[in-house]
């Protein structure tokens, strides 16, 4: 789904944020999922040495936002308004765990994706649901 252009694009906005502290990293595929990986690290873990469920849920907003992107258009403004997720397998200690976002419904203002978290053997750990918002710009209308 993602282009090497995109990947490139949305891993360069990165600095300075969520996505650079998790060491997320967004993957180009000719297949029909956004893909993002992220390492298992000290950033990511809990105190048992898995990794955390908020970190699942912060990987799968940011594949399916990179999706609505795809989706809606490189200057599109997208906002997830709910995430969901259900952790069905502990994850391993280390190596990493990568989001497969699979779009479920695609309005002209809401995009509904569904996340599956897998460890590098294909085991799911979590899987997501994601509901993002397309903001719209409002048109300005002068008053006469």
């Amino acid at each position: 789904m993602l282009t090497e252009k995109e990947c490139e694009v949305m891993n360069s906005f990165k600095k300075d944020t969520l996505m650079e502290a998790l060491g997320l990293t967004f993957v180009p595929t000719d297949d029909e999922c956004a893909v993002v990986e992220m390492p298992i690290s000290a950033s990511t873990r809990q105190h048992m040495g898995i990794v955390h469920g908020g970190a699942y849920l912060a990987l799968a907003e940011t594949a399916a936002g990179a999706g609505s992107l795809h989706v809606a258009g490189m200057d599109a403004n997208v906002c997830g308004i709910q995430v969901s997720g259900n952790h069905v397998m502990m994850s391993p200690t280390q190596g990493k765990v990568v989001g497969y976002a699979t779009l479920v419904s695609a309005g002209h203002t809401i995009h509904v994706w569904n996340v599956d978290v897998k460890d590098e053997e294909g085991n799911l750990l979590s899987t997501v649901r994601v509901v993002n918002r397309l903001v719209v710009s409002q048109p300005k209308w002068k008053k006469e």
